[in-house]
C-alpha cells in the first residue's frame, strides 16, 4: 500500500538537468508512489531519478516507481532496498554503487524482495567503480564494493540491459532471483564494468532461475548467464573466484552459460535446458577468453538442438576441468548437414565439419558477424560475392578447418579457391589430407583490393576415390575465402596468371592530357608456360608490357598503364591479358577521373611581373578581368615581357591573349614560356609575325592552345 504519491510533471522538451526526487542520507523511506512524465533517458525528455541515497543504515521499503530515469541510485554502508516495485524505468531500476551522492563506499548493501519490469538498462546492478575522470583530466578513485546481497527479486523484460549485473568488488551474494525475457542482453552477468570499473575478485551466484534470456544486441548472440570480463563489451580487467551453483537456465536465446576471460570459476550443479545454441560455451563469438580457468562439475544440459553441443571450448588458453557432468557426449567430427560434399563440385567454406574446436576446426580467437548460420559458427561473415551466403574470414597463421568430402573418381583435380585479399599474401594457405600430407604446396594469393572483392586462384590436387577429410590450413592471415571448387581435368600442367595489384585508380587528370604510368606485376603461378596472345587496355587507358608472347611457370612480367581522359568525370576500363592460362582472361580493373578546366580562368587576379610599363598601364591589368584595361611596356625596349604567377603547377588547355574591343588588327611576334618556381623557363609555344585579330597559340608539338591573342592573358 502506498500512502502518498509524488508526481513530477516537467514541460518537455526540457533544457534543465534534473536531480532525483529524493536525495537522502541515512534515512528510512516507506510507502511512496513515485511517478513522472519523462519521455526518454535524456534532459530534453524530462529525465531525472526517483531516489538517490547514501549514508549508513538507510532503508527504502515499499516504494513504487515508474516513468523516471532511474529507480534507486544508492551507495553507503548497511542500506537496503526491499519490497519495492519498479516498472517502465528509462535506465537502471536498482543500482547499488560506491559513488552516489559523492560517496566513495558501497558495502553490506541489500536488495531483496523487489519486482522490476521493463527497464532501459540493467534491472538490478551491483556497480563498483574504480575511478571517474574529472573535467580537468584528473581522476577520483573509490573503494571497491564488498558484501552486497541481491536475493529473492524478480526481474522481467529489461529491454536495454541485464536482469541482474554484477560489476566488480568482492564477497557478493546473488541468490534465489527470477530473471526472464531480456530483450537484447545477458540475463545474469558476473564481470566488470568498463575500463574504469573495479575488478571482480569474488562472488557467489546460486539458486537463480534465468528464463528466455540472452539476446542479439550488436549482433553478438549473448548468453543467458555469463561469467567474465567481456560482459560489457570491454574485455578488460580481472574476474576471479566466481562460484556459480544450483542455477537453472531455460530456453536461452543463444548459449545457456558463456565464459569470457575469467579465472578460478566454479560452475557446479547447474541445469541448462533447451538452449538456443550451445549449453555451455567458453569464448563464444565476441566474448574472447584467450586465458582463464574453470572447474565445471555436476552440471546438466538437456534439449539440445541439431548441430549444437552441450559444451564447447573455443580457446586453447582457457583451462576447463570437467567432471561428473550430465549431458550428451560430444558429437564426433562429421560433415556439416550430415552428407559429405561431392567432388567434383563446390565446397562452401562455411560448411566445415561439425565437432567443434580441436576436432572440426582450430581457431585462436572466435569472431564473426554471421554466426546465426550454424550453432557452432566461428569466423563467418556475410559475403557480397556472386551467389551471396557466407564466407570464412579472420584468417590467421596456425588456424585450420576440416571438410569431409566424397571423391567420385581418383585423379588430378583443378582446385579453384574463391578468395578476397586487400593485399597480396605469399604462402597464404595449403590443403592437406587426413594424415597431414600437403596436397597443394604453399598457395600465394594476389591482391584483389578489398575484403569483399573476389578472385579465383587455381592449383591442382591429386585425390583418391571415396570419403575423406581435407584440411584447409591457414599459413598466413589477411584473406577471406568463399568456397573451394574441384573440377576434373586431364591432370596435365597448366598456367595461371595473377595480376598484383588487381585494380588501379588514377588521380584526377586534365582532359586530353596523359598521366604518369602505374605498373602491375603479372606472375605465372601455374605449373606450365603461359602463351600470351594479347595485352590490351580499354577505355581512356593505354598500356606497355614486358610480358612478350610467353611467360614461364614462376616467372613475372610487368604491364604499365597510363590514363588520358577524353571527357570529364569518372572513367573506367579494363586491362586484359589473353592466352592459354587457366583463368583466361586475366584482368585488371582501371579507373580514374577526368577534369575539364575549359572556361576556368586560371590567371584571373593572380600576381604579375613585367619587363617595364608606361604611364598607368602596369602588368596587373592583364589579369584584372577588364577587357578595356591593358599592359603597355616602355617603347622600343626589348625583350618586352609580362609574367603571371599561377601559384602552383596547373594544367591548361589553352592560353588566350585578348585585345581591348575597340582596337584593330596588328602584327606582333609572341612566344609563350613556362616554368615551375619562376626560374629557368622553357619554351611552350607561340605565334611568329602574325597579322590580324585572331591567331592560334600552339604548343611545341603543334597542338593548338587557343584562338585569340592580345593584351589580356587567361589560362583555361
Amino acid at each position: 500500500m502506498w500512502y502518498g504519491t509524488i508526481y513530477r510533471d516537467v514541460p518537455v522538451p526540457n533544457s534543465t538537468p534534473l536531480v532525483a526526487l529524493f536525495d537522502l542520507t541515512s534515512c528510512t523511506v516507506r510507502n511512496f508512489h513515485i511517478d513522472a512524465n519523462a519521455v526518454s533517458r535524456s534532459t530534453i525528455g524530462g529525465d531525472g531519478g526517483a531516489m538517490d541515497t547514501t549514508g549508513t543504515g538507510w532503508l527504502a521499503d515499499g516504494i513504487r516507481t515508474q516513468h523516471t530515469m532511474s529507480g534507486f541510485w544508492a551507495s553507503g554502508t548497511g542500506g537496503k532496498v526491499e519490497n519495492s516495485r519498479l516498472t517502465s524505468i528509462w535506465a537502471d531500476g536498482i543500482n547499488v554503487n560506491n559513488v552516489s551522492m559523492g560517496a566513495d563506499t558501497g558495502n553490506n548493501l541489500t536488495v531483496t524482495d523487489n519486482f522490476v519490469r521493463g527497464t532501459g538498462d540493467d534491472a538490478i546492478a551491483i556497480n563498483s567503480v574504480n575511478y571517474n575522470t574529472n573535467s580537468d583530466g584528473s581522476k577520483t578513485y573509490y573503494n571497491p564494493m564488498s558484501n552486497v546481497t541481491v536475493s529473492d527479486n524478480t526481474s522481467i523484460a529489461p529491454w536495454g540491459g541485464k536482469g541482474v549485473g554484477i560489476y566488480g568488488g568482492s564477497g557478493h551474494q546473488v541468490r534465489d532471483n527470477y530473471i526472464s525475457d531480456t530483450a537484447r542482453y545477458i540475463g545474469l552477468g558476473a564481470g566488470r564494468f568498463g575500463v574504469n570499473g573495479s575488478d571482480l575478485l569474488s562472488a557467489t551466484v546460486t539458486g537463480n532461475t534465468v528464463v528466455r534470456s540472452g539476446g542479439n544486441a550488436y549482433g553478438q548472440g549473448q548468453a543467458a548467464l555469463h561469467i567474465g570480463n567481456g560482459g560489457d563489451g570491454q574485455n578488460t580487467g580481472i574476474v576471479d573466484k566466481v562460484t556459480v551453483t544450483g542455477n537453472t537456465v531455460t530456453g536461452s536465446l543463444y548459449d545457456g552459460i558463456g565464459f569470457s576471460t575469467s579465472t578460478n570459476t566454479l560452475l557446479q550443479d547447474n541445469t541448462v535446458s533447451d538452449p538456443g545454441r550451445n549449453g555451455i560455451a567458453i569464448s563464444p563469438p565476441f566474448y574472447p577468453a584467450p586465458t582463464g580457468s574453470a572447474t565445471i562439475t555436476g552440471n546438466t544440459v538437456t534439449g539440445l538442438g541439431s548441430a549444437t553441443s552441450a559444451f564447447v571450448n573455443n580457446s586453447s588458453g582457457f583451462v576447463a576441468t570437467l567432471s561428473d557432468n550430465h549431458w550428451p557426449p560430444a558429437a564426433p567430427e562429421g560433415p556439416y548437414g550430415g552428407t559429405p560434399a561431392a567432388v567434383p563440385g563446390t565446397v562452401q567454406a562455411e560448411d566445415y565439419d561439425t565437432g567443434g574446436q580441436g576436432a572440426a576446426y582450430n581457431v585462436t580467437s572466435v569472431n564473426g558477424n554471421a554466426n546465426s548460420y550454424r550453432a557452432d559458427g566461428v569466423d563467418l561473415d556475410n559475403t557480397s560475392d556472386t551467389g551471396g551466403g557466407y564466407n570464412l574470414g579472420w584468417t590467421s597463421g596456425g588456424q585450420w578447418f576440416r571438410y569431409t568430402v566424397d571423391v567420385a573418381t581418383a585423379g588430378t583435380y583443378t582446385l579453384g579457391l574463391r578468395v578476397a585479399a586487400p593485399s597480396a599474401v605469399a604462402g597464404a594457405l595449403h590443403l592437406s589430407d587426413a594424415s597431414g600430407i600437403d596436397l597443394t604446396g604453399a598457395v600465394d594469393l594476389p591482391a584483389t583490393g578489398d575484403w569483399q572483392t573476389w578472385a579465383t586462384v587455381t592449383t591442382h590436387v591429386v585425390l583418391p576415390a571415396g570419403r575423406q577429410i581435407l584440411t584447409l590450413n591457414q599459413d598466413s592471415g589477411g584473406w577471406n575465402i568463399n568456397h573451394l571448387g574441384f573440377a576434373t581435368g586431364s591432370g596435365s600442367s597448366s598456367a595461371t596468371l595473377t595480376a598484383s595489384p588487381g585494380s588501379l585508380t588514377f588521380a584526377d587528370q586534365a582532359v586530353n592530357t596523359t598521366s604518369a604510368a602505374q605498373t602491375v606485376s603479372v606472375t605465372n603461378s601455374g605449373t606450365a608456360t603461359a602463351s600470351i596472345t594479347g595485352v590490351t587496355a580499354g577505355g581512356d587507358f593505354a598500356q606497355t608490357s614486358t610480358c612478350g608472347t610467353s611467360l614461364a611457370a614462376g616467372a613475372s612480367c610487368t604491364v604499365s598503364f597510363t590514363f588520358r581522359p577524353t571527357a570529364s568525370g569518372t572513367r573506367t576500363g579494363t586491362g586484359t591479358l589473353t592466352g592459354n592460362q587457366s583463368n583466361n582472361p586475366t584482368t585488371v580493373a582501371l579507373s580514374g577521373t577526368g577534369t575539364d578546366t575549359t572556361g576556368t580562368n586560371l590567371a584571373a587576379g593572380k600576381p604579375t611581373s613585367e619587363s617595364s610599363h608606361t604611364d598607368v598601364y602596369p602588368s596587373s591589368n592583364v589579369t584584372d578581368g577588364i577587357q578595356g584595361s591593358y599592359w603597355e611596356s616602355a617603347n622600343n625596349t626589348f625583350p618586352q615581357w609580362v609574367q603571371v604567377d599561377l601559384g602552383s603547377a596547373r594544367s591548361a588547355s589553352r592560353v588566350v591573349l585578348q585585345l581591348p574591343a575597340t582596337w584593330g588588327a596588328r602584327t606582333q611576334t609572341l612566344t609563350l614560356s613556362g616554368s615551375t618556381g619562376g626560374t629557368t623557363p622553357c619554351l611552350i609555344g607561340g605565334v611568329v609575325s602574325s597579322t590580324g585579330g585572331s591567331r592560334s597559340l600552339r604548343d611545341r608539338t603543334g597542338e593548338p592552345f587557343g584562338e585569340e591573342w592580345g593584351a589580356h592573358i587567361s589560362g583555361h
